[in-house]
């Protein structure tokens, strides 16, 4: 992957950090394009070591309180406002959408080095047809992002999209001799699904090769499915990336060696980087939001932690020991990669070793995060009449690799009559869709009895979790 200007120094980074509000609250506006010049002339003519480990860390309830004072002013001296990318980032849990704005053409030079990185590697290659069936609308962009990062890797790509009925997405294929599916891991288990319950005349009309998923990652039980049904030789793949940062992993057995065999055993995910792109910490789980000017130092490769990311491709609005709300841990490339990355790439790849959510702040549920945060303001501030309530993840028993959510409920008393109101409120909070009906219940219960209690102090337990 050919670097250039475009890609930046952590000093530039974190010098334009110092004068950016998303970390000096005292500034009112992000600088201007000839400010961040003149930042970098700076750095580039003194010698200088940064120390990222001296800089505090950034938390998304800081970040998101700080993009919504700049979203709403429209000042023209606002320079948060000029020229960007706007994608939503929160996972979709915020009651107000908020958006992580990038510089266009760093977006786009992003997107192009990341594609044709994914190309280097064999992720995809030139004889690769693709359909996409990620999501778009309600500024969230999965699908322009998915396409574009293909194409830049060499393969053809058809936009089928999210409201593509399964039938049309098979027919497409067929008619394509497409033999690559991307979606995020919901929508690729529902077309595996699918494609389950066809007659093997018409499974036997197109012959995919490769899963490219995104979003949360594929249970062991998923995994086994998906090679049930399409072949225990269907490579699975995996990109990762958000709003705040982008593209900025992959996931590819024939360099991480992982799930080949289809056991998927492996309660984890590996994804490569690159480091002169991003830089990954792995911070001590006992990081506490609450200490604002705590600079922890990383923990050893191998060891599981917080994840802090601080991107070397955002220089107009930084990101810098960014707490993603993931654990995880840093290793080296296995041995078996050397074939399929260059010599010089190399000493710049690492491995994240991705867990899942930091289950203090957020939970997952059917390919959206959802903040405990903003949950908890909603159920005990926005919404009126709620006395108690709880959430409940577990595995469906007709479809055990899916999950339901169900929340339940005690008003206070002569409320009763608010349950659709509230039904209808919570409902608009997670996204539930005529497709995630079957998935998502809201139980109104009558005494405290009705709620999942802790064994020993008997408190309400706010997020249950029984998928294990």
């Amino acid at each position: 992957m050919a670097l250039d200007e475009k890609y930046f120094s952590l000093a530039e980074v974190l010098a334009v950090a110092e004068r950016h509000p998303f970390y000096a609250p005292g500034v009112q506006y992000p600088p201007h394009k000839d400010a961040i010049l003149a930042i970098r002339e700076q750095v580039a003519a003194r010698a200088h070591t940064p120390d990222l480990s001296s800089q505090p860390l950034l938390w998304k309830s800081s970040l998101y309180k700080t993009i919504e004072r700049l979203v709403d002013d429209t000042d023209p001296q606002n320079t948060f406002r000029q020229g960007i990318y706007a994608s939503t980032t929160g996972g979709g849990s915020s009651p107000k959408p908020l958006f992580f704005a990038t510089d266009v053409a760093e977006n786009r030079q992003q997107r192009l080095a990341f594609g044709r990185f994914l190309g280097t590697v064999g992720l995809v290659t030139e004889r690769d047809w693709v359909v996409t069936i990620h999501s778009a609308g309600e500024l969230y962009r999965s699908l322009d992002l998915t396409l574009e990062l293909l194409e830049n890797g060499g393969a053809s790509v058809l936009a089928a999209g999210q409201f593509m009925l399964p039938e049309a997405v098979i027919n497409l294929i067929i008619k394509y001799h497409a033999n690559v599916l991307a979606g995020d891991s919901t929508q690729i288990v529902n077309m595996v699904h699918y494609i389950s319950s066809l007659p093997k005349s018409e499974r036997e009309k197109f012959k995919l090769d490769k899963i490219i998923y995104t979003s949360e990652s594929l249970t062991p039980g998923q995994r086994a499915q998906i090679h049930s049904v399409l072949g225990a030789d269907l490579m699975i793949c995996s990109l990762l990336g958000s709003a705040e940062a982008g593209p900025y992993g992959f996931s590819c057995p024939n360099i991480t060696g992982k799930n080949q065999s289809g056991d998927g055993t492996a309660a984890y995910e590996d994804f490569v980087f690159d480091t002169r792109l991003t830089l990954m910490e792995i911070l001590p789980a006992t990081v506490d939001e609450q200490d604002e000017n705590q600079t922890p130092s990383p923990i050893p490769d191998g060891e599981k932690g917080a994840i802090a990311q601080t991107s070397l491709i955002r220089l107009r609005n930084p990101l810098v020991r960014y707490m993603t709300g993931d654990v995880g841990s840093l290793h080296d490339l296995p041995e078996q990669a050397r074939s399929f990355v260059s010599q010089s790439a190399w000493p710049h790849l690492k491995v994240l070793r991705l867990y899942g959510r930091d289950r203090r702040f957020s939970f997952e549920w059917s390919g959206n995060y959802f903040e405990f945060s903003t949950l908890n303001l909603l159920m005990n501030e926005e919404i009126a009449g709620i006395l108690q309530w709880q959430v409940i993840l577990e595995k469906m028993v007709e479809s055990p690799l899916e999950s339901r959510l169900e929340f339940r409920i005690l008003l206070t008393r002569g409320n009763g009559g608010a349950k659709e109101k509230i039904s209808d409120r919570i409902k608009k909070f997670c996204y539930v869709d005529a497709s995630l009906e079957r998935k998502f219940g809201i139980l109104f219960v009558n005494d405290m009895g009705d709620f999942v209690r802790s064994p020993g102090a008997r408190k309400v337990i706010k997020f249950v979790d029984r998928q294990d």
